[in-house]
């Protein structure tokens, strides 16, 4: 496929503060925009999360973003004032629509923000209710349950039964996960292509391109 002047757009997944690595994209700057699926800051303060998205802005003026596990909500409430914020919200592209759900279930680790899977299922069940009439993108930053894409290194599996269970039901054309930094990687669930990104932190980013069958590619710096 000949990807010259096909649009495209840039996922990115637990930045945990590399701002660094933004310029080393390859054309950033001719990506639509960017979509962050969680974890934007080292420590998840609203100064280190607003300085990051500031360098970001420099390279592509258009980004929706969420929270992880790792970021405040205090974060949620910036990305909700620059109405940029995808955590519990649908968000409608040329091409297609993005529906976040941020944070993560419960760590070891009780970091800043975690949720039950009676909160994921609550608020995936508003997603149900909408009609599918164009391409769909589930942005989870907790990968899906029982996938390739939530495995840690013990080979246990830690991902969300709420978001399994969503898209089997909804089958949204992708999920784009992150979280779980060394199960980077795909999976299919049904119909849904599922992309955890891994850590770009390390390195690591998604890229979707909107041929006439979009495609999704897992990318490295």
């Amino acid at each position: 496929m000949d990807k010259k002047n096909i649009p495209f757009w840039i996922f990115l997944g637990d930045i945990h503060g590399e701002y660094h690595n933004f310029s080393k994209i390859n054309d950033i700057e001719k990506a639509q925009g960017i979509v962050i699926t969680g974890d934007i800051g080292r420590k998840g303060t609203v100064a280190e999360v607003l300085q990051i998205l500031d360098v970001l802005h420099k390279y592509n003026k258009v980004v929706f973003a969420q929270i992880g596990n790792i970021d405040s909500f205090a974060v949620n409430n910036i990305l909700d004032n620059q109405q940029i914020n995808l955590h519990k919200n649908t968000v409608y592209c040329n091409d297609f629509c993005l529906m976040g759900i941020g944070g993560s279930l419960p760590t070891p680790f009780r970091t800043k923000s975690e949720y039950s899977e009676e909160y994921y299922q609550e608020v995936l069940n508003t997603f149900t209710l909408q009609e599918k009439n164009m391409l769909t993108i589930l942005v989870s930053h907790n990968p899906p349950f029982q996938t390739n894409c939530d495995k840690i290194k013990n080979n246990t599996h830690i991902g969300s039964k709420a978001v399994l269970e969503f898209i089997k039901g909804y089958q949204p054309e992708f999920c784009v996960c992150g979280h779980i930094h060394e199960a980077r990687g795909q999976d299919v669930i049904g119909k849904t292509q599922v992309y955890n990104l891994g850590d770009f932190a390390s390195g690591y980013y998604g890229k979707l391109i909107l041929a006439e069958k979009p495609v999704f590619e897992l990318c490295s710096l």
